[in-house]
């Protein structure tokens, strides 16, 4: 484009949803209370779809409770979103290819996120509680995340674990369960609610390349009256709404 720049009337927001998400509800949930520290998070993926079908209950999310592995699947392969096995068969000998999850565990088996509890046979431990330790690796596999440095954490010497713990904390996605000293609990459960607020971070630092079909065109902000460009304000190929009002 060229000629005067284009005037940006209003941004709206950048979607952190990386894949076409099952219709949620904004309503919230009885059980999660105003003003919590995890409840951004618990809304925010609500409203995408990605708590659908593994409600506790009635209107409940049961904040509280230790997140289950089918459920982990099922949340970590909707918020990373593409395609889903369509499923009817399950690798896993105590997964029921039945369950209307089996194809989330598939999928994240599929994708390498997961390489199961146990062998002889392939065991995928559904219904087990998922450690903290566990979840820095799903997360660390699932989004890709770097190899890092020591994060002194004084509880995960010899962990399997400690590198993705590391990779997390590098990440900010975690700042451990405790100081004096610095502590990461890799033993303790996930609760639903902590997980919640994991897989929002996780996606909010996640890079996204920009697509070569955004115009290279500058905007002007008219509260501010400042000018950038286009390509350099998105920063990502992330769903982006935008208003614009170009002068006749």
């Amino acid at each position: 484009m060229t000629g005067r720049p284009n005037v940006l009337l209003a941004v709206a927001l950048v979607a952190a949803v990386l894949g076409p998400l099952p219709a949620g509800s904004a309503d919230g949930f009885s059980d999660v209370g105003s003003g919590g520290i995890h409840e951004p998070a618990i809304n925010a993926l609500s409203e995408s779809g990605v708590f659908e079908g593994t409600e506790c209950g009635e209107g409940r999310f049961c904040p509280r409770e230790k997140i289950e592995r089918w459920v982990m699947a099922v949340w970590l392969i909707r918020v990373l979103g593409g395609d889903v096995t369509a499923g009817g068969t399950s690798r896993f000998a105590d997964v029921d290819a039945s369950e209307w999850w089996s194809r989330y565990a598939e999928e994240l088996a599929d994708r390498e996120i997961t390489k199961g509890c146990r062998t002889g046979p392939l065991h995928y431990c559904p219904h087990d509680s998922v450690t903290r330790a566990e979840m820095a690796t799903f997360l660390t596999r699932a989004f890709a995340l770097q190899a890092a440095a020591p994060a002194d954490f004084t509880d995960t010497a010899g962990n399997t674990h400690a590198p993705n713990i590391d990779a997390l904390a590098a990440a900010g996605i975690t700042t451990g369960c405790a100081t004096s000293p610095l502590r990461y609990c890799p033993h303790d459960s996930v609760t639903r609610d902590e997980m919640a607020t994991f897989l929002h971070r996780a996606l909010l630092k996640q890079p996204v390349a920009i697509s070569d079909d955004v115009p290279d065109t500058d905007l002007t902000d008219l509260s501010t009256g400042d000018t950038v460009n286009l390509r350099s304000f998105v920063t990502g190929d992330k769903p982006l709404l935008l208003w614009f009002f170009s002068p006749g």
